[in-house]
């Protein structure tokens, strides 16, 4: 039986053309696994736990390499209509036709394959259950919007995002529980022992940990973070807190000082700075700082007047670049971003990070506005406030030299966030970027016939001009999709409307600046050639999930570039390159693909019932 079962795994094998150490991928296991059951060392158990890992891992990779017919035909598989037949077929194939065992492990659920309660929202809901909570009463237990309940139970969003909401649910369920005499039956459901169960403290301890520790990463609360920032920020620059007279004295920028000390030093060079860079007109400035923000931030005034000042330098025209001082943590990354975020609606924000690392015994500072002035320091770290030396240097051949420094450090940093149009996905279009994530709203405009958008235009409207441009808009997006699916893959997520929704012409179409919505046959249309695309490309897919996971945003993701489309004024693109951010975005991503992703028959017939 065992030279059976290896000659058709190795049957199978050659017919997906697949390594061990990708089976291993598919399967989610240690690729030392697929070894032992190629040597005939582990065979696992027909109709276990292991060989429904194992023929769920073929399937899977059949399916990836969209040879499902051709393996139907290996195993005289006459019933394809769904996944479930085919990997039934497998396994009594592999088995050669022994007896296979029905007994699942304790706790799986038997429709979907799946262990319950391995994930916060899984978990979550069953606490839920157990004390009759929907997310309507709970949202409103916990004054929250109960959609934002729904996307913790669907997997969308982790609660590690908002500490206090999660210590929050936490006792309000177990405060719950106490009330409706549960205890035992949390404990049953937890595993909490029932001397843990009678002390509230130690109760309220073990929950935490049975419902937190579910998360499979730390990186979702960054990227949920992140993004309602992006999402929420303003199409109108922020007001400056103060008037310019306010943030820049008049004696300060008539001062002619080619130094200053200390962190009041500092501070008056730059108001001298930035004040002269405004009432000038200059057109450029370079920022970069590594030492101790306390300078910038210990003083709410100092702080108003620096806002103000640099509010007034992007509403004039200057372009800034500043080159970031983060390391790897997300924390400090985050932080970059977010604070020039209120500016990036201006397009003139270039930001970067550096590549090499800094040291720890020296701070250096350089702000540099060529043809006019370049505030600089090198100082012992952690000595600046106090005994701090800044240069305020106004002579051309210094600036020269300032500038030629800075644009070595340029030379060494990846920008850190590129601040596009809407239409432009910059780096991701590039043919070194094979693969792609897209997560949105609704379904794409690379997926849209064009009959689909024509029709839509016409109801609107719209002239030649504008539909010429939104079909070369398509063309472009359908050209990115091809590329990817060709060399790699691309999984798209989005949810699928209710009927009530599609019939009172709800769902939003992704065509750019326009809040043009679907007619029923229009969707139609658009999931037949979503179906057919699937079928065509095996590295593409569409991927439905249970509702959005941001509102007014498209998430391109690959392993080296992300763009964060909004998807609403003001219309732009962030580009993210940092590594570390695009591994916290990966993460978020595979996170998706493991709970919702699909294989295409499966695919296929959720789609079906809107045509």
């Amino acid at each position: 039986m065992i030279d059976i079962f290896r000659e058709k795994l190795s049957q199978i094998f050659a017919l997906l053309e697949v390594t061990s150490t990708e089976f291993a991928r598919v399967a989610r296991c240690d690729k030392s696994n697929i070894s032992h059951i190629m040597s005939g060392t582990r065979i696992p158990k027909n109709g276990g736990a292991g060989a429904r890992r194992l023929v769920s891992a073929i399937y899977l990779c059949t399916d990836e390499k969209n040879r499902l017919d051709t393996l139907c035909t290996l195993i005289a598989c006459e019933d394809r209509t769904s996944a479930d037949r085919i990997k039934e077929r497998i396994m009594a194939w592999l088995y050669d036709g022994e007896h296979t065992a029905v007994n699942r492990p304790a706790g799986q659920n038997t429709k979907t394959g799946k262990i319950p309660y391995r994930v916060f929202g899984e978990r979550l809901g069953a606490v839920m259950e157990l004390t009759g909570l929907s997310n309507i009463r709970l949202g409103r237990s916990m004054n929250t919007d109960p959609s934002y309940i729904s996307r913790f139970r669907n997997g969308l969003r982790s609660p590690k995002a908002n500490p206090k909401m999660m210590n929050d649910l936490c006792s309000l369920l177990l405060d719950r529980i106490r009330e409706q005499g549960k205890t035992a039956a949390l404990g049953k459901l937890t595993g909490m022992p029932a001397e843990t169960l009678s002390d509230r403290e130690n109760a309220f301890d073990w929950l935490y940990c049975w419902l937190f520790s579910a998360e499979s990463g730390d990186s979702a609360p960054f990227v949920e973070g992140l993004v309602d920032r992006i999402g929420s920020f303003s199409a109108e620059i922020k007001k400056p807190p103060l008037s310019f007279e306010e943030a820049a004295d008049s004696e300060i920028l008539k001062e002619s000082s080619s130094a200053y000390t200390g962190i009041e030093g500092l501070q008056r060079a730059v108001i001298r700075f930035l004040g002269n860079v405004v009432r000038r007109g200059e057109k450029e400035l370079f920022l970069y700082s590594d030492q101790n923000m306390d300078w910038m931030v210990s003083d709410p005034a100092f702080r108003a007047k620096w806002v103000s000042l640099m509010i007034f330098c992007v509403t004039s025209g200057t372009r800034i670049t500043v080159v970031h001082n983060v390391n790897r943590d997300l924390l400090e990354m985050e932080q970059a971003i977010v604070n020039w975020l209120p500016l990036y609606p201006s397009g003139r924000i270039r930001a970067y990070w550096c590549r090499t690392r800094r040291g720890e015994r020296f701070s250096t500072t350089m702000f540099l506005c060529p043809g006019y002035a370049c505030i600089s320091g090198c100082n012992v770290s952690g000595a600046e406030n106090k005994n701090g030396l800044y240069r305020f240097d106004i002579d051309p051949a210094l600036l020269g030299a300032h500038e030629a420094f800075y644009r070595e450090l340029l030379s060494r940093s990846g920008e850190l966030a590129a601040v596009h149009s809407f239409e432009d996905a910059g780096r991701l279009e590039e043919e070194d970027i094979s693969s792609l994530s897209v997560i949105t709203n609704t379904l794409s405009l690379a997926t849209m016939p064009e009959r689909v958008i024509l029709s839509a235009l016409e109801r609107a409207g719209a002239d030649e001009s504008e539909k010429n441009r939104i079909l070369d808009l398509k063309k472009k997006h359908l050209c990115i999709l091809e590329s990817k699916i060709k060399k790699g893959f691309l999984h798209e997520y989005a949810p699928l409307p209710d009927d009530e929704a599609l019939f009172a012409d709800r769902v939003q179409m992704d065509i750019p600046g326009s809040s043009l919505t679907y007619t029923p046959s229009e969707y139609a249309g658009h999931i037949q050639n979503i179906i057919a695309l699937s079928k065509r490309y095996a590295g593409y897919r569409f991927c439905p999930l249970p509702e959005e996971a941001f509102g007014d945003i498209k998430l391109l993701i690959s392993d080296r570039a992300v763009a964060v489309v909004r998807l609403r004024a003001p219309y732009v693109t962030i580009l993210f390159e940092h590594p570390d951010l695009c591994r916290a975005f990966a993460a978020y991503a595979e996170r998706l693909e493991e709970q919702y992703r699909q294989d295409r028959l499966t695919m296929k017939k959720s789609l079906e019932r809107y045509l």
